[in-house]
Order: structure tokens, then C-alpha cells, then sequence
């Protein structure tokens, strides 16, 4: 389901991307089984990943429900302390497991 392939995004991670790009997405997300919950950091404005549900189709690909309800499709890289994944505008945004 939400982790396949070998991989689990289950746990608490933080984002480690400082670029301007990267504010729309949560200081810290939790993910669980099939859903997740990011939050915000001190100052940070609405986020696109606030809460909901998300799914690894494959080793590459993410599927996260985001704010507006939409399921938005990311290319991902992952390990197992840390993830990066790129948005359609190009920006390369880091998590590192917290």
C-alpha cells in the first residue's frame, strides 16, 4: 500500500531544503500507514503538504494528496535516513528522518 518496494516513509521526517522554492512544503511531516501530516515552522505560510494520504507506486514515484485535494505525482530518491524528491517546477526538496 503506502510503502512498497522495500522502502517505508513511516516516521517523522524534517526538511533539510532551505531554497525559496521548497517554503510551501512542511518544516516536519509525519507519515503513517497510507497517511501523512505535515507541519508548519515558524513563520511558514499554508503548506502543500498539509495532510492526507500518500502511496510509493514504485521504487521512483510518490503520490501525495495535497492540500487542494489533489493526488500530485513526484519523482523520489530514498534511503534510509533521508528522501528528496522533485516537484513539477523543478525544485529538489530534502527530508532527513528525524
Amino acid at each position: 500500500m503506502a510503502d512498497t518496494h522495500g522502502q517505508s516513509m513511516v516516521g517523522t521526517w524534517t526538511k533539510a531544503t532551505s531554497a525559496a522554492c521548497a517554503d510551501k512544503y512542511p518544516a516536519t511531516v509525519t507519515f503513517s500507514t497510507g497517511t501523512y501530516r505535515g507541519v508548519r515552522g515558524a513563520g511558514q505560510g499554508m503548506v502543500w503538504w498539509d495532510a492526507g494520504i500518500y502511496r510509493l507506486e514504485d521504487s521512483k514515484t510518490l503520490v501525495v494528496g495535497t492540500a487542494n485535494d489533489e493526488l500530485v505525482t513526484y519523482h523520489i530518491s530514498m534511503q534510509a535516513d533521508r528522501f528528496e524528491f522533485t516537484d513539477s517546477e523543478g525544485c529538489v526538496v530534502t527530508y532527513r528522518r528525524a
